[in-house]
């Protein structure tokens, strides 16, 4: 689920008295052939508690951009974007996605990612929307105060508290509460969306307009390999299927095979899973059979997998007779392992291999493009632990249990407000939020007709991180334009 390694010790608490920090300067980008001149803001914004209003709790980094030349911001969508991890900063739909520079590789990144410059982004959102990038607590610049217990900042609910926190107090500020506002999220930041939606309906009665998941997973549970987990493996099966026809492993053309996959997905495996031991000999030699024709696997592996076969085996196994591994967060890498037979890859070459060069861009993007100067003595933290991280309390049948799901959060938004649109993003070639999983988990929300019209899926050629794939970026931009234009505005 995460969208980097860890490398990082854990969350530890700011010594430092924290304060609001804002550093404003001027650009300019071409974007579709226009130059479009932009202010920037970039700063840590802290938020207070207490009944006054007057105790620092915790200071939110973001990295604004405002498009300059627009003559009125009220129906111009102000979009909130982040990460996910949990623990993960906003490095990567910041410097690889939509801001209004991005790392651009020189040859093909699924080879070589050591030859990079940070140049002028023509598939930033800007030149349609106002963008805000922002850090959770504990990750990037943003800090919790001293004194303060992280544990009150590290879960679902708390952390989801924070962030809508975070943008109420930017929307005041900015003064664009006539503006369409948009929730943006990758990985867990596509269970924080939902939490936020649904938080700032509450007390803060601010109705978001749209919610924009990307390679989503809103149920975590609902996405396991666990002892009887029927969801897990089916929603896991075309993603397999994709990686090894990738790989050359399976023949055919992905439409054609991701289709027959989600079939047998839905229809025979589930059930055969479902009987467990209850199947025949002969019932189980064939659902194995069929699973290792669409996955590329031996059936016998299939067969000893009792019918489930892990991401951690499949990624060992698939390219094993070549020495090679796939990835987890994008199966188009491969990575070489010490031990062949292993069980377990050594190294995820789709988080390794993106993690220097975005690091690098962005401290001196920070420091030299938008005059970052709080705090010189403080590190950012591109990826943070966090060994401790509550889930949501959900009650079910008079029993709370923690949980790390929420997607029922927006459902809850969706009932409350008709006017919300939510565009779910995937990729084909990711193992970390497979596409079909998240498609599934929409269809167990049951929505209404007029709800489900609501709801917009695409997927792309690409995996965890779709942008890192220029031409599904081009893709996104495309379809996230179309999104914003559905948007209900001050004016209709």
């Amino acid at each position: 689920m995460s969208d980097t390694a860890t490398t990082e010790k854990p969350a530890e608490k700011d010594a430092k008295p924290l304060e609001d920090q804002q550093f404003v300067t001027r650009h300019s980008v071409t974007i579709n052939g226009e130059r479009i001149g932009y202010t920037a803001k970039t700063g840590r914004l802290v938020l207070h508690d207490g009944e006054e209003q007057s105790t620092p709790k915790v200071a939110i980094f973001y990295a604004a951009y405002f498009r300059d030349d627009v003559e009125s911001r009220r129906d111009r969508p102000l979009i909130f974007i982040w990460n996910g991890g949990p623990g993960s900063s906003t490095i990567w739909l910041h410097m690889y996605g939509f801001g209004p520079r991005r790392i651009a590789f020189e040859g093909d990144p699924l080879f070589d990612t050591s030859r990079w410059q940070l140049q002028e982004n023509e598939y930033s959102l800007l030149d349609v929307a106002d963008l805000v990038f922002l850090d959770a607590p504990s990750t990037g610049f943003s800090r919790v105060a001293p004194g303060e217990e992280l544990d009150l900042f590290h879960g679902v609910d708390e952390d989801a508290a924070a962030v809508g926190d975070f943008v109420v107090e930017f929307v005041d500020r900015e003064r664009r509460g006539e503006s369409p506002i948009v929730l943006m999220g990758e990985s867990y930041g596509t269970l924080r969306a939902p939490a936020v939606a649904d938080y700032l309906q509450g007390f803060p009665m601010l109705y978001v307009d749209g919610v924009v998941l990307v390679s989503s997973i809103m149920d975590v549970a609902g996405a396991s390999f666990g002892i009887g987990s029927v969801f897990g493996p089916a929603g896991m099966l075309p993603s397999y299927a994709a990686t090894a026809l990738y790989h050359g492993v399976v023949s055919g053309d992905l439409p054609t095979l991701a289709a027959e996959a989600e079939d047998f997905a839905l229809n025979e495996y589930p059930l055969a899973l479902l009987k467990g031991s209850r199947l025949t000999e002969g019932e189980q030699d064939r659902i194995a059979k069929r699973v290792a024709e669409l996955t590329g696997l031996s059936a016998e592996l299939v067969r000893g997998s009792n019918l489930r076969v892990d991401i951690w085996r499949y990624m060992k196994a698939l390219l094993r007779d070549r020495r090679r591994t796939v990835g987890r967060l994008d199966t188009r890498w491969t990575g070489i392992d010490s031990d062949v037979v292993g069980e377990k890859f050594e190294n995820d070459p789709s988080m390794t291999m993106v993690w220097s060069p975005a690091a690098r861009a962005l401290n001196r993007h920070l420091r030299e493009d938008l005059g970052w100067e709080g705090d010189l003595g403080l590190s950012y933290r591109p990826q943070t632990y966090f060994p401790k991280w509550k889930g949501r309390a959900s009650e079910q049948n008079g029993i709370w249990t923690p949980q790390l799901e929420t997607a029922t959060q927006l459902r809850a938004s969706l009932n409350r407000a008709p006017h919300l649109k939510v565009l779910l993003q995937s990729g084909y070639y990711d193992l970390g939020t497979p596409y079909f999983s998240a498609e599934l988990t929409f269809d167990h929300l049951h929505l209404e007709p007029e709800q489900a019209r609501n709801v917009t899926m695409k997927r792309y050629e690409s995996g965890h991180m779709i942008y890192l794939h220029e031409p599904s970026l081009a893709g996104m931009k495309t379809d996230l334009i179309a999104f914003l234009s559905t948007l209900r505005t001050t004016n209709a």
